[in-house]
C-alpha cells in the first residue's frame, strides 16, 4: 500500500490525570464548579448562585451528586461545617486548581529558550534522583501500574512527574524566592471566566 504521508510525531506534553479525575471533569458543570472553589469555599446554595450567573441552572440534589463526583476524584475536600437554623451548612473548596491556558504558537520560542536555560539543571537533578532512588521508583510504579500490557518505564516518568510538579507547585507557593516578580501574574486566584475553552 502507498504511503501518502508520514512524519514523527513527537510527545510535547505528559498528561497524568487518574481515571476517576479524568471522569469527575468530563461534564462543563463540574469544571465550572471546580474554578469556583478555587477562588474561596462555597456551600451547595452558594455554588447555585454563582453557576447561575455562569449559564449553569442546576437545582440543588444536582449540584451535590457534581460536588460528591469532584470529592471522590479527590479534586475538592470539605472545608467547612457550620451550624445554621438547626442544620449543618457543609462549605467546599477546591484542592485542585483548573487552568485554561492556549499558548499562541509565536510564543514557542521564548517558552523553549526558558527550556534551554533550565535544562541543565533539571537533567542533572532528575538523573540523580532517578538513579539514587531507583527502586523505591519502580515500586512506587508496581503499585500503580493498572495492567500487564501498561509498560512501567511510563508509570516512573509519571511518578517523577508528579514529583517535579509537587515540588514546582510548593516553590512557587511558599518561597518567596521562587514566587514570579509582582505583575508577573495579574490578579489573584481569580480565573478570567468559568468553564472549559469553546
Amino acid at each position: 500500500m502507498p504511503v501518502l504521508f508520514r512524519r514523527d510525531v513527537p510527545i510535547q506534553q505528559v498528561l497524568v490525570v487518574s481515571a476517576r479525575q479524568a471522569r469527575a471533569l468530563q461534564a462543563p458543570i463540574r469544571l465550572a464548579i471546580l474554578d469556583l472553589l478555587s477562588t474561596r469555599a462555597m456551600s451547595i446554595e452558594e455554588l447555585a448562585e454563582e453557576l447561575s450567573d455562569h449559564g449553569f441552572s442546576k437545582a440543588l440534589n444536582t449540584l451535590r451528586h457534581h460536588v460528591e463526583v469532584l470529592k471522590r476524584a479527590g479534586l475538592i475536600d470539605l472545608a467547612l461545617l457550620e451550624q445554621s437554623r438547626g442544620a449543618v451548612l457543609k462549605s467546599y473548596a477546591a484542592s485542585a486548581r483548573p487552568v485554561y491556558l492556549e499558548y499562541p504558537p509565536d510564543l514557542d520560542a521564548e517558552l523553549e529558550a526558558f527550556v534551554k536555560k533550565l535544562r541543565p539543571t533539571f537533567q542533572t537533578a532528575v538523573a540523580s534522583f532517578a538513579k539514587g532512588d531507583a527502586a523505591r521508583l519502580r515500586r512506587i510504579a508496581e503499585r500503580i501500574r493498572p495492567c500487564e500490557r501498561c509498560a512501567t518505564d511510563h508509570i516512573v516518568e509519571s511518578v517523577i512527574l508528579e514529583v517535579l510538579h509537587r515540588t514546582c507547585r510548593d516553590v512557587l507557593r511558599s518561597e518567596p524566592a521562587g514566587r514570579p516578580p509582582a505583575g508577573a501574574v495579574p490578579g489573584g486566584r481569580r480565573l478570567p471566566r468559568v468553564g472549559p475553552p469553546v
